[in-house]
């Protein structure tokens, strides 16, 4: 309304300005001044009011300023002719004036759009609880479009007779959240929303899921890590002070009479055991301290991995015939504290055998690719994928060993123990399916010394390694 009634103020007020033109330049030329009107109208409010001002200008003049005046009646071709230019003239300007109005109507339309894009990202990825910031920033959505209503969901929810769904999606497709907005939406705002405004809230909100989900992981790894270091830190100061009446337990244990009656035999039993499973436990602590406090100096030794692993091996309280030891004839000597070592392989023998239920474990060992490579196969139940990073961490425990005693130290320190040698340690396992611990030890100057399937080693100590392997093993096929 307010278009048409510029168009029919602006041919009026231009009809009358024409007037002391005309007496100074007669003629169809003075037309010319019709095409401020029809640039003003097509611009603001479009083509169609820009072509009703072009004709309605056309008429005006012909009907007040061409002979015979007072009537719509053209005498002469020229007039005809001038007068078809004059349109064809005003029409292309209203064109030229609503395609620049257009553009500049989108370009404001786009200006805005970014600003909105820019603001969803400051809200949802600055909050610090995301959950807060959907409200506010769905009422600023629905100030942006006029309507009375929005709603930013998470997960999927369905639109009701007062509001429209707009889903909102990751880009692996799935339904991440919903815009709800207020069915008084306009159908090109409709269209704008779903071309524009989703995509852009979709990118932005999957990335703000992703941020809070990362935060929660950092909080709860930070919660972990200072649990773990308080843990470490009270052990620490008392596993010492703990030492001096576990060692005096031991020590009244191992002097009871043998021959007593059979009822404080059997006390002396519990006692023994108990005071070494808790004196265990303290070198464990021990050991776990000086590893995480980077106090622990390794001694610098030549060392064959025999006397290593038989003697790790001696150490694990298991059934005759658990271990199944095969070594190749030759392996080369190592380079460091064969005592760290043996406590690493300890524990790792020992977390075998107890995860085993009985069935044998195997342990060989040879060179390939400039290490020593040192393979302990268990027939376990196994260890999930999800597990196998964190059984690495101390104090955990797999919720499957539940009924297994352990302190949740073993793995952590034969973790540390290794790496304090140069060397790495991993886990290979499908559930079900037995526990591969793959340990590499890096050869002195990188020499391999030995072919991986068995050439001829440099390890003096590497002749009696068949003999023990086989007696420990009680199986002498199992020595290459």
């Amino acid at each position: 309304m307010a278009g048409l009634l510029v168009a029919m103020a602006g041919v009026t007020v231009i009809t009358l300005l024409i007037v002391p033109v005309h007496e100074i330049m007669p003629g169809p030329s003075t037309a010319i001044v019709y095409l401020l009107a029809v640039m003003l109208v097509s611009s603001y409010w479009g083509m169609t009011l820009g072509v009703l001002v072009a004709v309605a200008s056309a008429a005006a003049f012909n009907f007040f300023y061409i002979p015979p005046s007072g009537s719509f009646v053209i005498a002469s071709p020229e007039t005809w002719m001038a007068l078809c230019v004059y349109v064809i003239v005003a029409l292309t300007v209203g064109t030229l004036g609503a395609v620049a109005r257009a553009r500049e109507v989108e370009a404001d339309r786009r200006r805005g759009e970014a600003d909105m894009a820019r603001e969803m990202a400051q809200n949802l990825l600055g909050s610090t609880q995301l959950e807060d910031a959907l409200p506010v920033q769905a009422q600023r959505l629905a100030a942006a479009f006029g309507v009375s209503s929005a709603a930013l969901v998470l997960g999927t929810t369905q639109g009701d007779a007062r509001h429209m769904a707009f889903p909102l999606r990751a880009e692996d497709g799935d339904r991440i959240g919903t815009l709800l907005l207020a069915n008084a939406l306009s159908g090109p705002d409709r269209e704008r929303v779903a071309e524009r405004i989703v995509p852009s809230l979709q990118s932005i909100l999957e990335a703000a899921l992703h941020r809070a989900q990362l935060q929660a992981e950092v909080v709860q790894t930070a919660a972990l890590r200072r649990t773990d270091e308080m843990k470490t830190a009270v052990l620490r100061s008392v596993s010492h002070d703990l030492r001096t009446p576990v060692t005096a337990i031991l020590a009244a244990a191992e002097v009871l009479d043998a021959e007593a009656p059979e009822g404080a035999r059997e006390a002396r039993e519990v006692v023994f055991e108990a005071a070494t499973r808790l004196w265990r436990l303290i070198e464990k602590l021990l050991d776990l301290s000086l590893l995480e406090a980077g106090t622990y100096e390794p001694r610098q030794n030549w060392y064959s991995i025999d006397e290593v692993l038989i003697p790790a091996i001696e150490h694990v309280e298991a059934d005759p015939g658990t271990f199944h030891l095969a070594l190749r004839r030759e392996l080369p000597l190592l380079r460091g504290d064969p005592a760290q070592l043996e406590r690493a392989f300890a524990n790792l023998l020992e977390n075998a055998a107890r995860y085993a239920d009985g069935k044998p474990v195997s342990i060989r060992a040879r060179v390939a690719d400039s290490r020593l490579r040192v393979r302990i196969v268990d027939q376990g139940p196994g260890i999930p994928p999800s597990e196998q990073e964190r059984i690495f961490m101390p104090f955990y425990r797999s919720p499957g060993g539940a009924h297994h005693q352990g302190s949740g130290l073993g793995l952590a320190i034969a973790k540390g123990f290794v790496e304090a040698a140069g060397g790495t340690i991993g886990v290979e396992s499908l559930p079900g399916q037995g526990t591969s611990f793959v340990v590499e030890i890096p050869l002195p100057g990188g020499d391999a010394g030995a072919e991986a399937d068995g050439g001829l080693g440099t390890g003096p100590a590497a002749a009696v390694v068949g003999d023990r392997s086989a007696e420990l093993a009680g199986d002498p096929a199992q020595v290459s």
